[in-house]
């Protein structure tokens, strides 16, 4: 895969929806992005201005709404555009939850990319309670509904949520630490409690991204909102610093995703 012609190909088509909302002075919306994604789209400049949103507050994945006849060109909040974006929230639950598997993250996406569906037609799968609830494009809320029967051995039913629950949270466990450092080996290391030479050997074989981005230098600096995974422990945001220690050592927080 040539990432930096994936990169190139995907800003020059997020250039061309916004010079679309410019000309028409109407609303467009992006696919689902990645992370890396919406750091690409940050860094960019475009005639109209953009917003994020992906169906509740501290969504992943979300599409990005460029709103022709407002001016500038910075990102704003999505606020008063919420109603406006092509979003539906399915609700899938088993059929019995008595003789229902203990199914994954990875179980119910399997099962939805197995239909044929592409990714970024989907935005986050959120576990609630006995049920799963997945943001996706209005179609492929309707399509999940008629053809999505069975994740893994458990048959499910999938229903469209009349309104996307306000209340949608991503379950995050708090975890307060102190390191040497931001550093993103001495961060990720507290994280999941690793030594520095294991720290080490994950990060140079490419197994932590930050944002969505592989990063190869534990040195790199760790910033406020980082969402930082590593591959076969997990995934957390790094939420800041709280303060120091009479040795110079710092407080920070963590919100690791359950």
């Amino acid at each position: 895969m040539d990432t930096k012609k994936d990169e190139l190909i995907f800003v020059r088509h997020m250039e061309e929806l916004a010079k679309s909302a410019y000309y028409k002075g109407i609303n467009i919306y992006s696919d689902f992005c990645t992370l890396a994604q919406q750091g690409l789209v940050a860094q960019q400049v475009f005639p109209v201005p953009y917003s994020f949103y992906g169906g509740f507050a501290d969504a992943e994945r979300i599409k990005v709404g460029f709103h022709g006849g407002l001016t500038g060109h910075k990102r704003i909040a999505p606020d008063e555009f919420k109603e406006d974006y092509p979003l539906c929230m399915v609700e899938i639950r088993p059929q019995n939850v008595k003789f229902a598997e203990e199914l994954t993250h990875r179980d119910y996406l399997g099962a939805i990319l197995n239909l044929g569906i592409d990714r970024s037609t989907t935005g986050d799968i959120l576990p609630v309670l006995d049920a799963v609830y997945l943001c996706c494009d209005p179609m492929i809320g309707n399509f999940l509904c008629e053809n999505l029967i069975r994740v893994r051995h458990t048959s499910v039913r999938v229903s469209i949520c009349d309104q996307i629950p306000d209340t949608l949270k991503r379950p995050t466990d708090r975890i307060h630490a102190n390191v040497a450092s931001l550093r993103l080996d001495a961060v990720v290391g507290a994280a999941f409690h690793l030594s520095r030479g294991n720290m080490a050997g994950l990060i140079s074989c490419g197994k932590v991204m930050v944002n969505g981005r592989e990063v190869l230098q534990g040195s790199t600096a760790v910033k406020d909102g980082d969402v930082i995974s590593v591959r076969g422990f997990g995934k957390f945001r790094y939420v800041g610093m709280e303060g120091t220690t009479k040795k110079g050592r710092l407080f920070i927080t963590l919100e690791k995703y359950q």
